[in-house]
């Protein structure tokens, strides 16, 4: 019986989808056994450090790391770099990089608080307008990497730095203050002693996860990401595609500058750049677990938290804020010796 075109295209996706180890000889009952608690324990290696960690950090630190204020504290301090780290996962997981979503929340961040505390614009109104500004950035990025073929990574780089001079230019290189009090609700607004960031981060989750898993355009963004002339000849728009993926993660990051405002209770326009390593450590991370080679949501979100518990877990120990940096950066770096380890075992 003939093949409907609708059938026939995913057929050819599943050819071309990343489908992790090549084919080997099925191996004996034993070694199937074994080699199944090796992958097993991979795919939960973060979740499994993450408890190791805790219990650690509970032993050295009992009066002060296990203690419901501690986790509170915790989980507020990364509301923020969770919608972040979701956000990123977009562009990553359609192949691209986005290297400006932190200066994207400083700058959007910079605009409703101006908007807001200087001019008197309502809250609602300037949440949409910065929501906006995300919006234009985002389409920039697709016309001039999408439909003009510019590097990714250099043209992301370069609206890094311009948008960081934006928002000292909107904001007058001052500290803004005198937010209206219904910006600061939005964000600090406390249901069961946890802020309101912290579940605008957790609903993120669920709605990237179902669209990843359960979604047409969650399942192209990997097709495109692992092969994008194959996605192309399967007849999708992968250019339509990659350009979502930008403007997707550009007004998740704006909205990030929404609630970085209202939770700091002003605007500091030189807080952008110390956003951008701890998400893409988070994304790296996370794709080691869970979902192993796939930037994946929950394996992002367990690898966010294993950073924090680390950072906190070291300072309550007497550790200097700079090991803020040292952890962050070696997760990343260790992120990606795993992914190298990984596919170099399966290959």
């Amino acid at each position: 019986m003939q093949q409907t075109p609708r059938v026939q295209l995913q057929d050819r996706l599943a050819k071309w989808m990343p489908s992790g180890a090549p084919q080997r000889r099925r191996p004996g009952p034993e070694a199937g056994g074994l080699q199944h608690a090796r992958d097993l324990a991979a795919r939960h290696a973060v979740f499994i450090v993450l408890v190791v960690m805790v219990a650690i950090f509970s032993g050295l630190s009992p009066s002060t790391f296990p203690t419901v204020g501690n986790w509170v504290a915790m989980v507020q301090s990364q509301a923020i770099l969770l919608v972040l780290a979701l956000g990123v996962t977009i562009p990553l997981r359609s192949g691209d990089f986005d290297l400006s979503i932190a200066a994207t929340m400083g700058f959007a961040g910079a605009v409703i608080g101006v908007l807001t505390a200087n001019h008197g614009v309502p809250t609602a109104a300037g949440i949409m307008i910065a929501l906006t500004v995300g919006l234009v950035i985002g389409a920039l990025h697709a016309v001039l990497i999408v439909g003009v073929g510019l590097d990714a990574f250099v043209t992301t780089l370069g609206t890094m730095t311009a948008l960081g001079g934006l928002a000292f230019a909107v904001t007058n290189s001052f500290i803004i203050t005198g937010l209206p009090d219904d910006l600061l609700e939005f964000s600090r607004h406390k249901i069961f002693r946890l802020p309101l960031s912290a579940f605008y981060g957790w609903s993120l989750a669920f709605v990237l996860w179902y669209v990843y898993e359960h979604t047409p355009v969650g399942r192209f963004l990997l097709f495109v990401g692992g092969n994008r002339d194959a996605s192309r000849l399967a007849g999708l728009p992968v250019k339509r595609i990659r350009a979502l993926a930008f403007i997707s993660a550009a007004v998740i990051s704006s909205f990030g500058g929404v609630l970085l405002v209202g939770t700091l209770g002003a605007v500091d326009p030189s807080v952008g750049p110390s956003f951008l390593l701890a998400p893409y450590a988070a994304a790296f991370l996370g794709a080691t677990t869970i979902q192993p080679g796939r930037f994946n949501v929950w394996g992002t979100v367990l690898a966010l938290y294993l950073i924090i518990v680390g950072i906190t877990g070291l300072q309550l120990l007497g550790a200097q804020p700079w090991v803020t940096d040292l952890f962050t950066g070696s997760a990343l770096v260790a992120a990606l010796l795993f992914a190298r380890f990984t596919r170099a075992r399966s290959s």
